[in-house]
């Protein structure tokens, strides 16, 4: 093959696979059913949450992620940090809620979450995580965004 050839050949290949792992970072059927084992029983089916106990994880998740200090509390809050899934499962979890739930408030520049960094940020667990939600909140809302509640 020639090297003009080949090197045509590369790129599309790269840019084929560099598409592909954009368009769905996690599985589908495997995050749903770690969802519903691990996470709905609090959460609740739709990700609404329980008002007054339980934050909703729909439509504001997105926006924690936009947050340095936001991206890493949603692996390092209990329920996350402590589960039973392992690095791998936790990101695809966090992935596939991200894709499904928040379409709206993920941030376009949103990089999927890897085992590699679930497993180097994920604990220890936070201790506070009613007043670290707080002040991602107040950051939130001086960044304008002013869609995730101040309680939950």
């Amino acid at each position: 093959m020639k090297p003009r050839a080949m090197l045509a050949a590369a790129t599309l290949a790269a840019l084929f696979t560099a598409g592909a792992s954009q368009a769905q970072t996690y599985d589908a059927a495997r995050a749903r059913q770690d969802w519903v084992l691990n996470c709905m029983g609090c959460h609740t089916a739709n990700g609404s949450g329980i008002p007054g106990k339980v934050p909703a994880l729909r439509n504001s998740l997105g926006h924690f992620v936009s947050l340095p200090e936001g991206r890493q509390f949603v692996m390092r809050v209990p329920g996350a940090a402590n589960s039973a899934l392992n690095d791998a499962e936790l990101a695809n979890v966090l992935n596939w809620l991200l894709a499904t739930m928040n379409e709206q408030s993920r941030p376009a520049s949103f990089k999927p979450y890897t085992a590699e960094e679930i497993a180097a940020h994920r604990r220890p667990a936070l201790t506070d995580v009613a007043r670290t939600r707080m002040k991602l909140v107040k950051q939130l809302q001086e960044n304008g965004v002013n869609a995730v509640p101040e309680h939950y």
